[in-house]
């Protein structure tokens, strides 16, 4: 903007208008009193207490810069050019020189550029450019002219619409349109005037929540979770600081102990600071508290000083994928060893029935962590933790086999579910995961402030914080951790306690049954805490101390012993499935056939007796007669087959010839 003699302003309330000016002065007159006011030109115009009164022109404004850096590259040339041609007459015309006679230089000249132009658009043009300047001249298609705005009743009306829909089911926009007009007419009747349906089908489309009716209700009901202020940044300033924890069912089927399937539901422990995951645990649908103790004691105790067996547990587990693909145990070793403790100081969680718990509660107090509610259905209060399920549904989930798309419209017909994943080794393939690729990839939240560009993985991220707040966090040890694990009550019996359809045994067995006993040796109630992803040990309640008990060695400790059951697995097709149903109908029919309902045993009698007199039956009496009274030898004279068929036992005296005749 440009100003000059004659310009008027406002200072402090006052008006004034330039009569003098030069390269370094200005000279103001007060418009309401008699007096003059020289000013330093670079002075005045940084004063924020000075309001100018000449009109900005909108060629000059953001909006307008805006549309015409939107502008195709050769709408823009066109646009350009116009302006080249049209401020030359401008000139020409404040000399004093008649427009009319430069309108056909003008015409001439973008003719040339676009189609024929006549003098009537170039006229047009003219006047335009003189009123709104360069902005003018943009075709206004690209200006979205002409779009009326849209009447308040009908816009409060889809808000209401918008707002009723949130819990409902999605519908079409027709039926969204006939609810419009049926409100419209019930509140205002023919007061107002609808535009055309075209128009408000538009309209619809363009509204922030009716648009919304006719697609996903689920994300209707996350939109309308939303809180209505500005989201806000809540950071951390070390590690442990804010922890969030949240659980999620994951869109892939995992096999149970009896060998069914079921989706898994993944429970993660998320640290704000530097991203890093603390514990990730699945579990079969649906989690609980205890398993939450359980998810708390992986967070509180790093690999390596877990109890025994977990690492046993591990490698026998991670050998059906490590061994296939030539990964070498020590290298995956390394990187968990490498994963960093963090102790979490406050964990947020939702207001689900196993967060507010008592177990997880006392878990948290025993521990000393600080627990945090978030607000009922607002997932934007751990933010965090819930993008974490995203990142690993794409960087992991949907890698193993039986995916399911994570909708019905996205689920394939044909998704192998035979080689599903037990959930121990659900388990232990997603701890590899974390500490492996989670772990040591860049993430977007840990962005260089200076090189944007540039992101940390959490594994640097800790390591930076290290740096500059040296503190220890000091990992719980093994009997911290077998505390948090879920118990249960089992009998210790001669041979050890059966759990989960294993077998337990320790050289203390004979001292823990004659504690309980006085020395007999009978059974008795032993409560034992147990790692659902550790089935090698379980741990019994003695005192002060947790004693072991080893699972018996099974096929996985034996040579070959894996190849065995992934063979067995392997052959697990349709045609034994039908051999196994064939077995068992089979079974069923040779049972029920030495059952007789009560009082119905002269059914059995009366087959009985038909047996008897059937004499083509081995069994039966007149068979058995034959055999001990056998027929005295005919004469030389007699004739042995008068009735053809060869048999003698078809004589008139059993009846057996008229039967058959």
């Amino acid at each position: 903007m440009r100003v000059g003699i004659g310009a008027t302003l406002t200072w402090d309330d006052e008006q004034f208008i330039i009569i003098a000016a030069d390269y370094r002065h200005v000279t103001l007159r007060s418009l309401d009193a008699d007096f003059t006011r020289v000013v330093d030109a670079e002075e005045l115009v940084r004063l924020t207490n000075v309001t100018w009164n000449t009109e900005r022109v909108e060629s000059a404004t953001g909006s307008a810069a805006r549309v015409l850096d939107g502008l195709p590259e050769q709408e823009r040339r066109i646009v350009d050019a116009w302006a080249e041609q049209l401020s030359t007459v401008r000139e020409a015309v404040d000399r004093g020189e008649p427009a009319k006679y430069l309108f056909e230089d003008v015409r001439a000249a973008m003719s040339k550029l676009t189609t024929a132009t006549s003098l009537e658009t170039v006229r047009r043009k003219f006047h335009r450019y003189c009123a709104e300047g360069v902005i003018g001249l943009v075709d206004a298609r690209h200006l979205n002219r002409g779009k009326r705005d849209i009447d308040a009743r009908i816009g409060a009306a889809l808000s209401e619409l918008g707002a009723q829909g949130t819990s409902r089911s999605s519908g079409t926009t027709s039926r969204t349109l006939d609810r419009l007009r049926w409100m419209l007419e019930e509140d205002y009747g023919d007061a107002i005037d609808l535009p055309s349906e075209r128009t408000l089908y538009r309209i619809i489309a363009t509204h922030p929540t009716a648009r919304k009716l006719n697609g996903s209700a689920k994300s209707r009901q996350v939109s309308a979770n939303k809180p209505s202020r500005a989201f806000g940044v809540h950071g951390s300033l070390r590690p442990g600081e804010h922890v969030q924890i949240d659980s999620t069912v994951i869109d892939v089927p995992a096999r149970l102990l009896d060998g069914r399937l079921n989706r898994a539901e993944l429970t993660v422990i998320h640290d704000v600071s530097c991203r890093s995951i603390l514990a990730g645990v699945v579990r079969a649908v649906a989690t609980n508290s205890a398993d939450l103790a359980g998810v708390l004691a992986r967070a509180l105790t790093s690999y390596e000083l877990r109890p025994p067996g977990a690492r046993e547990q591990r490698e026998r587990v991670a050998a059906t994928w490590a061994g296939q693909f030539m990964i070498d145990q020590e290298r995956l070793d390394r990187f968990r060893l490498a994963q960093p403790y963090i102790f979490p100081e406050t964990i947020t969680t939702d207001n689900g029935k196993i967060y507010r718990s008592e177990a997880f509660r006392r878990g948290c107090e025993r521990a000393g962590i600080s627990l945090i509610h978030a607000s009922h259905e607002t997932g934007t209060d751990k933010p965090h933790v819930e993008s974490g399920f995203d990142a690993i549904k794409d960087g992991f989930v949907q890698y193993l086999e039986g995916f399911t798309g994570g909708s019905v419209e996205r689920r394939g017909r044909d998704e192998p579910t035979h080689r599903a994943l037990a959930l121990s080794q659900l388990q232990e393939l997603l701890e590899d995961w974390i500490a492996i690729e989670w772990q040591n990839r860049p993430h977007a939240g840990l962005s260089d402030p200076m090189l944007p560009g540039r992101s940390l993985t959490p594994n640097e991220m800790f390591r930076a914080y290290r740096r500059i707040a040296p503190e220890l966090h000091v990992p719980f040890g093994v009997d911290e951790f077998i505390g948090f694990l879920p118990a249960t009550t089992c009998t210790l019996q001669d041979y050890g306690i059966n759990h989960r359809r294993r077998v337990y045994r320790s050289n203390r067995l004979p001292e823990l049954r004659a504690a309980g006993a006085g020395g007999e040796g009978a059974t008795r109630p032993c409560v034992i805490r147990y790692d659902p992803h550790n089935p090698l040990f379980v741990w019994v309640e003695h005192g002060d101390e947790f004693v072991p008990f080893r699972c018996l060695r099974d096929f996985l400790d034996e040579p070959m012993g894996g190849g065995i059951w992934q063979a067995a697995h392997d052959v697990d097709s349709a045609e034994d499935a039908t051999a196994r149903d064939d077995a068992a109908y089979l079974a069923d029919r040779m049972k029920r056939a030495q059952w007789v309902r009560p009082g119905k045993e002269r059914n059995r009698a009366v087959r009985r007796a038909e047996v008897d007199r059937d004499p083509m039956h081995l069994t039966g009496v007149s068979k058995t007669i034959a055999r001990e009274e056998p027929p005295a030898e005919p004469d030389g004279d007699e004739v042995i087959w008068e009735r053809g068929g060869g048999f003698s036992l078809l004589d008139d005296d059993d009846g057996v010839w008229e039967r058959l005749t």
